[in-house]
């Protein structure tokens, strides 16, 4: 049977074919190309680390460039396809992202690159936003909406935790920039593709965009992240980095205040944010990426740099987290309408805590095998979380104004990603650089060494080059190799075992502060029903 959408502007109503297969591919395909990109880049770092000379904070920016724009600009986006039509919004968004990487297969500096990749965001944030909204469209009906949830959150797992695999076969066969290269075909047939066969949805009357609020919260993302990955080199409580916090917490507090009193079209809606549930979702939508999905960057480098894996190597070593993702997501979301969110999302958070924390101990002499329980325990708590969220999502919400719900919680996992990227790495590095000076001091004969050569030695390590460093090693220095080696494969081991450390204590925490907000949710909700009873109101 038809669909028949209103175009709420006044022009008359249009019969549209709903073709829910079509759609489900086409959104499917772009959250796969999307999520890939994500993480896709981890299996590169290395190569890019080595082409343009980039330090840590600048390898950290590759990925945070992605995901700042993306979590600033998602909620915009979804309120312009809410308006304008999410068809539209797709269109644009694909053909943004395919052009950002053409660019980025040209791109030569680290500083161009992350330019482009921020880009790039701004077409995934624009195909992010239409996403759920599509789906929900083209699945009306409650039964047949969770399995296509369930497809959906079981690719964007997927495509997550398969990005390094992906990533590792196309650097190892035909460089780092291949990764980008690949997505242009997919890019096209798509953009075509959707042209052709996907239907319009419905639109919002009266909803504007809020550019002062995105300003605001992009922004403020921005210096919170440039202050924590500074913080490793300058410290908390340099000057840079503590106007750097400042301003982040009045740009964030300034978006807070206008979405609650000043926009008249707000990007977040305050009433849909008190809604039961919607705080502990906030809190582990946040906290899985910031902790076992930013922790696989820091796996990635340690697998290449210390334990010697090519990029397909890496890749088919966190396998495991792509196994156990794909295996929860889909029962997840299928379980979801029996199970109440409040149990699922503490359950599979604790999976991810037990995860992060089972990733660390590992030990000089280990094997890669160490890293197996911990990716397999988080993978089933990474695929379940990714598909309760996105079924969460669209309860908090009417049909009309799911764009702005599931852009929430996507601007949620987004900002947990930056922040995590930022946070894990400035321990990375700093731990990294601390016990390889501290390792070299007792090297003999390190004394001799011109200072230049060991700052660049403790550089290399610190931005996750393992014992690779020693490639570098001048030729009166080779007698030196074994103990440089030893160096700097204890130094890149402390830094990932303290990324495990940092990453299981916050996860942890995020459990018990979502179990406090959903017991809190609950106990309104319980007193809101007796008051009706009582009263009959």
């Amino acid at each position: 049977m038809p669909l028949t959408a209103t175009d709420t502007r006044g022009t008359p109503p249009v019969d549209l074919p709903r073709r829910p297969g079509t759609v489900l591919f086409m959104v499917c395909a772009a959250i796969f190309m999307l999520m890939l990109d994500a993480t896709v880049v981890t299996a590169a770092l290395a190569d890019i680390r080595t082409q343009f000379d980039a330090s840590i904070d600048g390898l950290q920016w590759v990925i945070d460039a992605y995901s700042i724009p993306l979590a600033g600009l998602l909620l915009t986006f979804a309120t312009l396809g809410d308006r304008f039509g999410r068809k539209r919004m797709f269109l644009a968004g694909m053909a943004v992202f395919t052009g950002a990487s053409l660019a980025l297969t040209l791109a030569d500096g680290i500083v161009q690159l992350d330019i482009l990749r921020a880009v790039q965001s701004v077409g995934a944030a624009m195909l992010f936003a239409t996403a759920l909204p599509l789906l929900s469209a083209a699945f009306p009906e409650p039964a047949a909406r969770a399995k296509a949830i369930g497809v959906y959150g079981a690719v964007m797992a997927g495509a997550t935790v398969l990005g390094p695999v992906i990533g590792g076969a196309l650097v190892t066969r035909f460089g780092w920039r291949s990764i980008f290269t690949v997505n242009l075909p997919i890019g096209v047939a798509l953009l075509v593709l959707a042209a052709l066969k996907m239907p319009e949805a419905a639109r919002a009357s009266g909803r504007r965009a809020d550019p002062l609020g995105s300003l605001l919260l992009t922004g403020g993302l921005m210096a919170g992240v440039f202050a924590v990955t500074r913080s490793s080199v300058l410290g908390w409580t340099s000057p840079a980095v503590l106007g750097l916090l400042a301003a982040a917490v009045v740009l964030v507090s300034g978006f807070l205040a206008w979405q609650i009193r000043g926009a008249e079209h707000p990007l977040l809606d305050v009433a849909m944010a008190r809604r039961p549930g919607f705080t502990g979702t906030a809190i582990v939508s946040v906290a899985h990426m910031a902790t076992l999905m930013a922790a696989t960057t820091y796996l990635s480098l340690f697998l290449i740099g210390t334990l010697d894996c090519t990029p397909l190597q890496m890749g088919l070593r966190v396998i495991p987290l792509s196994v156990g993702a794909m295996i929860a997501a889909p029962l997840t979301a299928v379980l979801a309408k029996k199970v109440p969110i409040s149990v699922s999302l503490t359950v599979t958070m604790a999976l991810v805590a037990a995860g992060m924390f089972l990733l660390g101990g590992f030990a000089p002499g280990d094997g890669w095998t160490h890293f197996l329980p911990g990716e397999l325990v988080g993978g089933v708590g990474l695929g379940a979380i990714t598909a309760a969220t996105q079924a969460a999502s669209l309860t908090f919400a009417a049909p009309e104004n799911a764009g702005m719900a599931s852009a929430t919680f996507g601007t949620l996992r987004q900002v947990g990603m930056a922040v995590g990227i930022a946070g894990l790495g400035s321990m990375f590095g700093h731990v990294a650089r601390q016990q390889a000076a501290s390792g070299l001091a007792a090297v003999p004969g390190a004394d001799s060494v011109p200072q230049d050569l060991r700052d660049a030695f403790v550089h290399q390590v610190g931005a996750g080059s393992g014992h690779q460093v020693l490639e570098a090693v001048p030729p009166r220095l080779q007698g030196s190799v074994p103990a440089l080696t030893r160096v700097a494969d204890h130094a890149s081991v402390d830094a990932l075992n303290s990324v495990a450390t940092l990453g299981s204590v916050v996860a942890a925490v995020s459990v018990v502060l979502a179990v406090i907000a959903f017991t809190v949710d609950r106990g309104r909700a319980t007193r809101a029903a007796a008051r009706t009873r009582l009263t009959g109101v």
